[in-house]
């Protein structure tokens, strides 16, 4: 079935939506959670789509709890590069779209956000939206209502991309048409959070610039 979406905006979550990071960092969190005693099934199953500080705040001890922790910790992981790679097709994608009518939107850190799209030979975005920016992470919308903002829109004129349960509440809370990425979620969970479409990743998707609006065309699976 092929699908054609109108928007003015397009807004992209980054871990795991445009950049596949997710064997790299659940690995960098097993080895923390290992040393601090926690349960590294259990935290892996709930790290995506939700800010480091939060992770560190809901299943950490309290000498885990502070920004200097993270940044830390960040500042480490964040050199580790083996299993960093763009999703397939998002280069094109991006080369394809007005830089100033995507922007990014990311539970990261500015830094961590700008070094793994740079590792991943993706472009910088005009327009990004961190974990630095935001008072409350997803599933709240905020980030998507600052991102759209940015773009001089509003939220439900945009389309967002995500990969986590999270990302998919915030978009759809935003009023955001959202298109969830199979990378680290199953596909049944994001259909469950409410994702309007779900794709594997961006390859088949082409886009065309009318000037006040962007479609986007694909095609979904019949299965």
């Amino acid at each position: 079935m092929s699908v054609v979406i109108k928007a003015k905006g397009i807004l992209f979550d980054m871990d795991g939506t445009l950049v596949d990071t997710t064997a790299c960092v659940e690995q960098a969190w097993r080895g923390v959670a290992l040393k601090y005693g926690v349960d590294p099934t259990e935290l892996i199953k709930n790290i995506h789509g939700r800010s480091g500080l939060d992770t560190l705040k809901t299943y950490f001890p309290p000498e885990c709890h502070s920004l200097e922790f993270l940044r830390s910790y960040e500042s480490q992981v964040v050199e580790l590069t083996e299993g960093v790679d763009a999703v397939p097709g998002a280069l094109g994608l991006l080369k394809s779209l007005d830089a100033g009518k995507w922007a990014v939107v990311t539970a990261a850190s500015t830094m961590w956000a700008q070094k793994r799209l740079t590792q991943a030979g993706l472009p910088l975005p005009q327009h990004l939206v961190s974990a630095d920016n935001v008072k409350v992470t997803k599933p709240h919308p905020e980030g998507f209502l600052a991102g759209a903002k940015h773009l001089g829109l509003d939220a439900e004129h945009t389309v967002v991309f995500e990969d986590a349960v999270s990302g998919v509440l915030a978009g759809r809370a935003a009023n955001a048409t959202v298109i969830a990425l199979t990378t680290s979620t199953p596909r049944e969970d994001l259909i469950k959070a409410g994702a309007h479409y779900v794709l594997d990743n961006y390859c088949g998707i082409s886009t065309v610039d009318h000037g006040d609006h962007i479609t986007l065309e694909f095609s979904l699976s019949s299965n």
